[in-house]
C-alpha cells in the first residue's frame, strides 16, 4: 500500500475541501492522512451500522459482539482478493473504476462517496472515491418561531452519519488515456455493516430499469409508489432483491415531477396538440390569461364527437371535481350509450367557476359537436352554469341531477324520518316512479303531510322547483335512463375518483385519464360483443320480445322484458304502426291509462365532423403496434422461462448464463447510446420537456392532501353517538334536538 507524508485532515477543513493546494502530483500524494482522530474517536463510541435508507441516513448503535482493539482500523479482512483495490489496477473508464469500488464496498460492508476530480480540456485527470462517512459535516442552523413571537437558531435533529473515516481511492488518468489507481487508504476508523443490511447501503441501491418500469406502468394505472414498491417486493421474493428502497423510488419519482414543474402546462397543451396531429379529428381550445397562464382548456377526442352525434340528446355535466395540484375545476360531460353505461363526451379544466368561463365552456363544446346542442342538459345546482346555459344553449332543456338533490335530504330533515326506512321508500317511488306530474304531486303532499315537512324550507323550495329536476314533467323527453335512476352521477363520480384521488400534474392527470379512459371503453367493447354473439332469454311467445331481443342490447333488453313481465297480465296491445322507419306501439292497461312505445329502426354507421375527419380514432403506426406486441411477448416469454426454470438449480444457471452471454451481442447490434434520467422521464409522459416556457401553471395552488369529489351529506363523516339527556338513548342527537321533546 501506498502512503506519503501529509498535512493531517482536520474536521474544521469540511467535507470536500483538500489538505492543502499543490501541483498535481503533489495533490494525489496528500491522500494518505494521519489516522489519530480516527483511532481516538473510534475509542469513545460503539460501532456503528449504517441503515442507509434515504439521503438523511438512520444510524444504529450496536455494541460489539467482541471486544474490537481500538489501537487500529477496520480492514475488510473477508473480502474476497479480487474483489480489493490495489494501487496499479487499471480501469478503461471512470464508470468501470466506479463500479469495482462500489461492489468492493458492498461486500465489505461500507458505502461509497464519489468525491473531488480535476479537471482539464474536457479530460477528468484524477478523482476520487471516499467511504461514505469521511469528513464531518457542517452544522446547519434554521430559525424558528417561540410562542412570543421570537426568532431563535436551532439545530436541525439529523443523525450524524460522518465520524471522519479516510478510507478511499485515487485514480489518475496516464499517457495511455486510461485510468490507474495511484493510492489507497484501506482503513476504516468504523464497523462494517453487517451481510443482511448490505442491500441498504447508499452506494449500493439503485432505482433498476425493471424498477422504473413497474413503476411508470402503476402510476398510468393510478397506482401509487408505495404499492409499486410492495409490488417489486413480491415479484422478486424480498426487499433484499429489489436494489433500491421505497424512499428511493419516491425520490425518483419526486425528481419527474420537479422536472416538469413549470412547463407543466405547455406540456399539458402539447400532448394535446400531439393527439389532433395523429388525427385531425382530435378536437381542444384553450386560453392563458396576461400572465400567459393556462386558465380555461377544453378536449373531445374523435370517439367522444361520435358519442355525442349518438348519445349526444342527454347529457350531464358535473362542476364538483377538484384534480389537480392548482386547485382547477374538472368539469367532465358524460352521456348514457346503448348499453346504459356511462359514457365521456369531453372535459374541461376551468381555472374558476364565473358566469364567462362557463359560457366560454359551453361554446366550445357547441363546437366540438358542429353546433348542434343536446335537448337535455343536466347539472348540479351551479347558478353560474345555469345562467351561460340560457345564454349560450337557450333550446336545450335544463334539469337539475337527481343525485345531487337527493343527496342532501339526509341533512334536511330531523333524525327519527332520517331512520325512518318507509319515509325513504315513499319519497324514492314519489321522485323516481311518478308517472305524470298529478301522481306526483299526490305523493309529494301526502308525505309533506305524513312527516310534518310542510313548512320545511328546503322541501318547499325542491317543489317550486319541480318542473326543473322531477322526470314525472318532462316525460316526452328521451331521458336514455340518465334520469329514471339515481346511479347516473354516482357512476360517473365512481368512474373519475379511480385517477383523481391525488393532487396530481396537469400530465400526470392526462396519463391517468387516458388509461381509465381505455378501460371504459373496453368495457362498452365487451358489452358490445356480448350482445352481438348471445342471445337473452325470451319469457313469452310475444313477438314483440322477439323482435326487441334482436334490436335492443342486452341490458336494454333486460330492463323492456322486465317490464313485459310486469304487465303480462295487465296489458293489452292496441296497435301496431310503421311508417318509415319509425314503429309504434300503443298499449292499454287495466287502469285504463295507454301507453305508446317508438321505436327508431334506421342505424348509420360511419360519422364525420364538418371538416370531413372520420369521428372513429385513428390506427395507431402499425411499426409501432408491432414493437408494441413483441415487447409484450419477450416479457411472457421470459416470465415463463423463469417458471419452467426457478426449481431446478442447473436451470437458472443455464437460464442465467444464456441471459449473459447475449448482452454483448447485443451492444455491437445496438450502438450504445446514452440515456439520461431526462429521457427517461420524457419517454414515461410521451412529450419533451421543453426548455422555453410559453404557458405557463396557474399559481394560485391553495388546497393540501387528497384530493377528491366535493363530499356531499350521505359521504360526510356520520356524527359520533352519544346519550341523549332527553331520552336516554345512545343516539346521533342530543337534549336540544330530541324527538321527544315537546314544543309548547
Amino acid at each position: 500500500m501506498e502512503s506519503s507524508s501529509a498535512t493531517p485532515w482536520t474536521p474544521t477543513q469540511g467535507k470536500d475541501v483538500l489538505p492543502h493546494k499543490g501541483d498535481m502530483d503533489d495533490l494525489i500524494n496528500s491522500v494518505a492522512v494521519d489516522s489519530a482522530y480516527g483511532e481516538a474517536a473510534a475509542m469513545d463510541h460503539a460501532v456503528i451500522t449504517v441503515d442507509a435508507i434515504d439521503a438523511g441516513v438512520v444510524a444504529h448503535l450496536e455494541q460489539p459482539s467482541t471486544p474490537q482493539p481500538t489501537s487500529s482500523p477496520s480492514i475488510a479482512k473477508s473480502c474476497k482478493e479480487h474483489l480489493k483495490p490495489m494501487v496499479g489496477m487499471i480501469f478503461d473508464t471512470l464508470t468501470d473504476v466506479e463500479k469495482f469500488y462500489k461492489s468492493y464496498a458492498h461486500e465489505a460492508g461500507f458505502s461509497v462517496r464519489v468525491g473531488q476530480h480535476k479537471k482539464q480540456n474536457e479530460e477528468i485527470l484524477f478523482k476520487r472515491y471516499y467511504c461514505s462517512r469521511e469528513g464531518y459535516r457542517k452544522e446547519s442552523m434554521k430559525d424558528v418561531t417561540d410562542e412570543s413571537g421570537k426568532t431563535k437558531r436551532k439545530t436541525p435533529n439529523v443523525m450524524e452519519t460522518r465520524c471522519g473515516c479516510e478510507a478511499h481511492i485515487v485514480v489518475k488518468l496516464g499517457s495511455d488515456k486510461k485510468y490507474r489507481i495511484s493510492s489507497i487508504v484501506e482503513e476504516h476508523s468504523h464497523g462494517f455493516v453487517s451481510p443482511d443490511k448490505r442491500h441498504l447501503l447508499r452506494s449500493s441501491r439503485a432505482v433498476s430499469e425493471r424498477a422504473k418500469s413497474t413503476l411508470f406502468s402503476c402510476h398510468k394505472a393510478s397506482i401509487g409508489t408505495s404499492q409499486a414498491f410492495r409490488l417489486l417486493q413480491v415479484s422478486d421474493s424480498g426487499f433484499h432483491n429489489v436494489g433500491c428502497t421505497l424512499r428511493d423510488l419516491q425520490n425518483y419519482y419526486r425528481d419527474l415531477r420537479s422536472k416538469i414543474k413549470d412547463a407543466d402546462a405547455q406540456m399539458f397543451v402539447g400532448q394535446l396538440e400531439r393527439k389532433k396531429e395523429v388525427n385531425p379529428a382530435f378536437f381542444y381550445e384553450f386560453m392563458v390569461d396576461k400572465q400567459g397562464r393556462l386558465v380555461r382548456v377544453f378536449w373531445a377526442d374523435a370517439i367522444c364527437r361520435k358519442n355525442c352525434s349518438v348519445f349526444g340528446d342527454v347529457i350531464s355535466v358535473d362542476s364538483t371535481y377538484t384534480t389537480n395540484q392548482y386547485n382547477m375545476k374538472f368539469v367532465p360531460f358524460t352521456g348514457v350509450n346503448h348499453h346504459l353505461q356511462s359514457v365521456f363526451l369531453g372535459a374541461a379544466f376551468l381555472a374558476d367557476e364565473k358566469i364567462e368561463s362557463f359560457v366560454w365552456l359551453f361554446q366550445t363544446f357547441l363546437k366540438a359537436t358542429g353546433g348542434v346542442a343536446p335537448r337535455l342538459i343536466i347539472t348540479d345546482e351551479d347558478a353560474s352554469m345555469k345562467a351561460a346555459i340560457a345564454q349560450i344553449l337557450p333550446s336545450t332543456i335544463h334539469r337539475l341531477c337527481m343525485w345531487h338533490i337527493m343527496e342532501k335530504v339526509p341533512e334536511k330533515v330531523g333524525p327519527s324520518i332520517r331512520q325512518d326506512g318507509e319515509f325513504w321508500d315513499r319519497l324514492h317511488k314519489c321522485v323516481w316512479g311518478s308517472e305524470d306530474s298529478d301522481d306526483f304531486e299526490s305523493q309529494w303532499n301526502s308525505i309533506m303531510a305524513k312527516y310534518g315537512l310542510i313548512g320545511n324550507e328546503w322541501f318547499s323550495t325542491k317543489f317550486d322547483i319541480r318542473q326543473s329536476w322531477i322526470p314525472a314533467y318532462f316525460m316526452d323527453i328521451p331521458l336514455a335512463g340518465i334520469l329514471r335512476t339515481t346511479s347516473r352521477s354516482e357512476s360517473a363520480n365512481s368512474f373519475f375518483n379511480r385517477f383523481i384521488h391525488r393532487k396530481l400534474t396537469f400530465v400526470e392527470f392526462w396519463l391517468r385519464f387516458d388509461i381509465a379512459l381505455e378501460c371504459q371503453r373496453q368495457e362498452e367493447l365487451k358489452a358490445d360483443n356480448t350482445s352481438l354473439h348471445t342471445n337473452p332469454k325470451l319469457m313469452t311467445p310475444w313477438a314483440m320480445e322477439k323482435q326487441c331481443s334482436d334490436i335492443y342490447t342486452h341490458e336494454v333488453f333486460s330492463k323492456f322484458q322486465e317490464q313485459l313481465i310486469v304487465a303480462r297480465d295487465h296489458c293489452i296491445i292496441q296497435g301496431i304502426s310503421e311508417f318509415e322507419d319509425m314503429k309504434t306501439v300503443t298499449i292499454s292497461s287495466l287502469s285504463g291509462k295507454e301507453r305508446v312505445v317508438q321505436m327508431n329502426k334506421s342505424n348509420i354507421e360511419l360519422f364525420f365532423d364538418d371538416e370531413g375527419n372520420l369521428l372513429d380514432e385513428k390506427a395507431k403506426d402499425p411499426m409501432e403496434v408491432e414493437t408494441r406486441k413483441k415487447i409484450s411477448d419477450s416479457r411472457n416469454k421470459f416470465e415463463d422461462l423463469i417458471q419452467m426454470a426457478k426449481n431446478s438449480e442447473q436451470g437458472i444457471k443455464f437460464l442465467y448464463s444464456s441471459l449473459s452471454n447475449l448482452e454483448e451481442p447485443l451492444q455491437k447490434i445496438i450502438p450504445a447510446a446514452t440515456v439520461n434520467k431526462q429521457d427517461k422521464f420524457e419517454s414515461f409522459l410521451g412529450s419533451k420537456i421543453p426548455d422555453e416556457v410559453k404557458i405557463h401553471p396557474p399559481n394560485d395552488i391553495k388546497s393540501k392532501g387528497r384530493c377528491k369529489r366535493i363530499k356531499k351529506s350521505k359521504e360526510k363523516t356520520a356524527p359520533k353517538k352519544r346519550k341523549c339527556g332527553k331520552c336516554k338513548q345512545v343516539v346521533d342527537h342530543d337534549a336540544r334536538n330530541c324527538p321527544n321533546n315537546v314544543v309548547g
